[in-house]
């Protein structure tokens, strides 16, 4: 054929391109030019003959004098080439003769195993051929016609392009096809547009409102995906076209939800979109129809969207377990070991949960069980970090014992009165463990973490010889860790056994993680019951229906349920307690929580947005700011005693002490008046006890990385205080210490982070090292963790577009070395695209640098042609745009969490009639202490005394006056420019 001298102006080609296109015509027929490449069916997944759009591309690369060829449906290029029959050398002009010209024989070649993709797996585990089916639609009987045309839009709303669907009779059914057209100033013309999402405007609303995406393989299934209410989209052209940029569209998604057609090219494109969208949307869960090939199929049906099923190998929230091996062993211990397995495998559905397994939150599966060589390891090294540690425990329990007997036996020498006291210590140490004892068996084992376990071990060994009780909770405690770990206790001896098979490790260490997830729900129980139990306005009859409500959510903790209790509370009044359910139950119940399959048409599971719905703060900002205050009181003292300015961190200082109650106000500016007296002075904290919060989140997720190297190193060495690790596990404990000390005595932590931390701690022990995104529950870590997620968003996104800009400058036509010459000003352009999308940059301060000229001005004087720095243009103009939107949603985040803190400054603030003689007295103060003389001092509080309302104090209309004209400024700027003047200018400057 032609196609080489068309393409390759007219140069003779030889070799691979004559062998490739001989080889595709005998088997699929001629192909045909597109663009660059020769188009044919792939012998793969399409027929030699039939109506089809090609998927196969062909193209001859001269310069490495070879033959490129491409399945564009993802069908692998060695099985293209086993089906015409070709080599992987066939590919190249002079083909490669491994070991041609040595000196020695011929090796032969030894074929390297194939790597086999989670598609491939899929597709062998749903019984699926490995090909599309050809289907032999007979003779043509009528023409094809139009029969839908689906616009694709722009996120401004405005038309790219549109895709055409044609469908033509045939003897033995009905033909598709589609073709694309591009607008133009001058109509649609025939050809491609820009990679755009289908639906995109909607699908960005739906992101921005944190509801579910769904992924289909084309517009019919979009557009039925939108008649159940759903937001979905698709790509243009169908299976394997989903290109990198349609995922960047996705970016910031909660939950997106692939719905893959039930044959292979469509595990395969399900693939491909689940991997472009790692690392831009939080969670993927990949689908298929319950019946039929796609989603029209599977709605038709009369199926419900929560029946779609998970796609075994392809989703990444369904576990592929193997069967339990079938044990043959009548001995106690294999009884034991079928137990806890039948026990691990009840656990994955907790309450009788109607909704199949591969629906429940996927925090219940994060450890399956597979036969694989890793989670075999992890499961051993589980059990022998527990065994190492109940032997510690029981060690420990020996030695107190012999300590005892050792001081009992010195005591017999002694006077009576000695030995009575020593009598009545013991005894309280024994009733001291006993409670303990009794506390934890009360409380339940299987509620108990592995620590409290563990030191139950250590107290039930230490007394049985002397308390009946302890006695008897050894013997407990045994069976229990014999289920539950798998490994058995010989107290008189001070052994522990461990004779658990890896697979049944493994289950007992998912058992275990999945104890911890149900703690949390329980004790998120509790807590909604006591919040409903401190209403007085309901009567008792409401409440215990309210109880009824909670306790079906604990059975069954999904979305659906929620919103259902929720719902009930508000139907009561309750709306402000209806919002703080739902945090605890998003905070603490299951922060690990991925939306379910039948859940994806609930609320939003993030605490955050309940967290902003409060009418006021749960955690109070006075008391969240103490042990901040403390630190930028060391500070100022610092600043000031070295003489350098103050200024900086006195602003920070005022806003601080603004959030606080009038009487913590002056505790603080009274203490910055002694520093300002005297900078070399001696100061305690005013607030030791309260908790350094952000501290204490580093070193949770610090203690979170730590824990488990420590316990897999103990695990691998045998050893609990190996000297090599003895160091790690030394400073893991002091950690843990840190944060158990903040749990029990620290200051200002609301009860409902306490619970967070101690379900954290759990959670580790357990073997989850995920440390929920929010721990604390303060509005200032909340607008933290908001405030992350922009820069992140930002980060990615000027990244994305760098990554866009040097390819276009990586091309022949450009000189060599400008992408190297040009860095300094795409780096300038990166950050100033990255401080657009975090919001805070607008366009204007954007355009006054000038950046994207000076960065055109130097491609121009390195040589770079005109077509190219057009792209570069067109792509900074994109870039421009999306950080711009990207940067208004970082924008609007920050302005909501400012206007919650100026909220309850300017409450505060209102707590101090304007005209008493504390504001006044108070002000006086400040004025000494900013260095004012006597007589600047009299005339501000001369002309203070002559207002009788402070300035800002709106005038307000009698029935029948003029209304007031609405208001022109957001709530709350007024504290904001109190918090933020120059100096000398007002009262509220701290240390002033």
């Amino acid at each position: 054929m032609s196609a080489p001298a068309r393409h390759h102006h007219a140069r003779r080609v030889e070799g691979s391109w004559e062998r490739v296109t001989t080889a595709l015509e005998q088997t699929v027929g001629p192909g045909r030019p597109a663009g660059s490449w020769v188009k044919f069916c792939c012998p793969v997944h399409e027929a030699s003959a039939g109506h089809h759009d090609p998927s196969l591309i062909v193209k001859y690369l001269a310069d490495a004098a070879r033959t490129k060829l491409q399945c564009q449906a993802g069908c692998d290029d060695r099985d293209v080439l086993d089906k015409l029959g070709l080599k992987v050398r066939d590919l190249y002009d002079r083909p490669i003769e491994r070991g041609q010209g040595r000196g020695r024989a011929h090796q032969p070649i030894r074929p390297r195993p194939r790597q086999v993709s989670r598609a491939d797996r899929a597709i062998d585990a749903a019984g699926l051929p490995l090909t599309k089916p050809r289907k032999d639609l007979g003779r043509q009987l009528s023409a094809e016609r139009p029969t839908a045309t689906y616009p694709y839009a722009r996120a401004d709303g405005t038309i790219a392009g549109e895709v055409i669907r044609k469908e033509a009779r045939f003897e033995h059914g009905t033909g598709k096809s589609f073709y694309q057209r591009r607008w133009t100033e001058s109509g649609m013309q025939p050809g491609g547009f820009e990679p755009l999402p289908f639906q995109l405007p909607r699908v960005l609303a739906a992101i921005e409102a944190g509801e579910p995406i769904f992924i289909c393989e084309g517009e019919k299934d979009v557009l039925a995906a939108e008649q159940t209410g759903l937001t979905a989209t698709c790509n243009a052209a169908g299976a394997g076209k989903w290109r990198p940029e349609h995922a960047e569209w996705l970016r910031g998604a909660r939950t997106v939800v692939i719905v893959a057609d039930r044959d292979a090219p469509g595990y395969r494109h399900a693939e491909k979109v689940a991997a472009s969208l790692a690392g831009l949307v939080e969670r993927v869960r990949i689908v298929q129809a319950a019946t039929g090939k796609d989603l029209a199929d599977h709605l038709a049906c009369g199926h419900e969207v929560r029946e779609l099923e998970p796609v075994a190998y392809l989703d990444p929230h369904t576990p592929t377990r193997a069967p339990a091996p079938v044990s043959r062993d009548p001995s106690p211990a294999a009884e034991a070991r079928t137990v806890s397995a039948a026990a691990s495998e009840t656990h994955l559905n907790p309450g009788g949960n109607t909704v199949g397994e591969q629906f429940l939150a996927p925090q219940l599966h994060d450890a399956p069980v597979d036969t694989t060589p890793d989670i075999d390891h992890a499961g051993g090294q589980w059990t022998r970090f527990v065994q190492l540690l109940m032997t510690q425990m029981l060690a420990m329990a020996r030695k107190h014992v012999e300590q005892r007997r050792a001081w009992l036996e010195d005591l017999a020498r002694k006077d009576e009165n000695e030995r009575r006291e020593a009598e009545e210590r013991l005894a309280v140490e024994r009733a001291a463990a006993e409670a303990r004892l009794r506390k934890l068996r009360e409380g339940g084992l299987e509620n108990a973490s592995r620590s409290e376990i563990a030191a139950a071990v250590r107290d039930a060994a230490a007394w049985s010889a002397d308390s009946p009780l302890a006695r008897e909770a050894l013997q407990e405690l045994g069976t229990h860790v014999q289920h539950r770990y798998g490994i058995r206790l010989d107290a008189a001896t001070g052994q522990v056994i461990a004779d658990t098979p890896p697979q049944l490790a493994a289950a007992l260490a998912a058992a275990e993680t999945e104890r911890a997830a149900l703690a949390r729900v329980r004790k998120a129980q509790d807590r909604m019951v006591e919040l409903v139990a401190g209403q007085d306005g309901l009567d008792q009859s409401a409440k215990e229906q309210l109880y009824a409500e909670i306790e079906a959510w604990r059975i069954n903790p999904t979305g659906k349920k929620l919103d259902e209790l929720t719902k009930k509370l508000a139907e009561k009044g309750l709306n402000e307690q209806a919002q703080k359910v739902r945090i605890i139950a998003q905070f603490l119940g299951q922060p690990h929580h991925v939306v379910p399959l039948d859940q994806l048409d609930t609320s939003d599971a993030s605490p955050i947005v309940a967290l902003q719905k409060l009418d006021a703060p749960l955690v109070d900002p006075g008391e969240e700011a103490k042990n901040r205050i403390d630190t930028m009181l060391v500070d100022y003292q610092t600043t000031l005693r070295h003489g350098r300015d103050t200024t900086e961190v006195r602003q920070r200082l005022a806003e601080a002490v603004a959030l606080m109650t009038p009487e913590d106000q002056q505790t603080a500016r009274d203490r910055g008046v002694q520093i300002r007296n005297n900078p070399a002075a001696e100061f305690k904290p005013l607030w030791p006890d309260h908790v350094d919060r952000d501290e204490l989140t580093a070193t949770v997720r610090r203690y979170a990385v730590l824990a488990p190297r420590v316990e897999s190193h103990a695990a691998d060495a045998g050893d609990l205080d190996a000297v090599t690790g003895k160091q790690l596990r030394e400073k893991t404990a002091q950690e843990r210490r840190r944060i158990e000390r903040a749990i029990k005595t620290g200051k200002g932590l609301h009860e409902l982070e306490r619970d967070q931390l101690t379900a954290v701690l759990r959670d580790i022990e357990a073997g989850r090292t995920t440390v929920p995104e929010l721990l604390l529950l303060d509005d200032r870590t909340a607008a933290m963790v908001d405030a992350d997620r922009s820069d992140q968003t930002a980060h990615d996104t000027a990244r994305h577009h760098r990554r866009k800009i040097e390819q276009t400058l990586d091309s022949r036509q450009v000189p060599d070395g400008a992408v190297r010459q040009s860095r300094d000003e795409v780096s300038k352009l990166v950050h100033a695209h990255t401080q657009l999308a975090a919001g805070r940059w607008n366009m204007a301060d954007y355009e006054q640098r000038g950046l994207d000229e000076a960065l055109d001005t130097k491609l121009d004087a390195l040589g770079v042609p005109e077509p190219v720095r057009n792209q570069v243009r067109n792509q900074l103009g994109e870039a421009r745009t999306e950080s711009a939107i990207v940067g208004k949603q970082a924008h609007r985040i920050r302005n909501q969490w400012a206007e919650r803190t100026e909220k309850v400054a300017a409450a505060r603030a209102a707590k101090l009639e304007y005209d008493s003689p504390q504001r006044r007295a108070g002000m006086e103060r400040n004025l000494q202490a900013a260095g004012l003389d006597e007589d600047q001092i009299a005339q501000r509080m001369a002309a203070d005394a002559g207002r009788a309302k402070p300035p800002s104090a709106a005038v307000r209309h009698a029935p029948g006056e003029r209304p007031k004209q609405p208001r022109t400024t957001q709530q709350g700027m007024g504290v904001r420019r109190t918090q933020h003047r120059g100096k000398g200018r007002g009262e509220r400057d701290f240390g002033r």
